[in-house]
């Protein structure tokens, strides 16, 4: 176990994980996300976040009609094609 200080960053608060720490957690590469929260016994408890290994597992979940269904009622006659604007150079189409 080992005591760490939590201590103001800017509008935040941060604490400072020692190495020994990290090393012991597995945590060699930067940056590394995690997932934080409070159980019942209002413990911080830190997850790191598993790297998706595809792409199929990156958007495992996600449901591209809803997500299109969602956009055509916030966006009613638009088209879904982005405007990048004229040329502005000396591009050939």
């Amino acid at each position: 176990m080992c005591n760490v200080e939590l201590k103001q960053w800017g509008n935040s608060l941060a604490a400072r994980l020692p190495k020994t720490i990290l090393s012991k957690a597995g945590i060699n590469e930067l940056p590394t996300k995690f997932d934080v929260t409070v159980n019942k016994n209002n413990e911080i408890v830190l997850k790191k976040q598993k790297e998706p290994e595809s792409l199929k597992e990156l958007f495992k979940g996600f449901d591209y009609k809803k997500y299109w269904s969602d956009w055509e009622k916030e966006n009613p006659g638009k088209s879904k094609e982005e405007d990048w604007g004229g040329p502005v150079g000396r591009e050939v189409f």
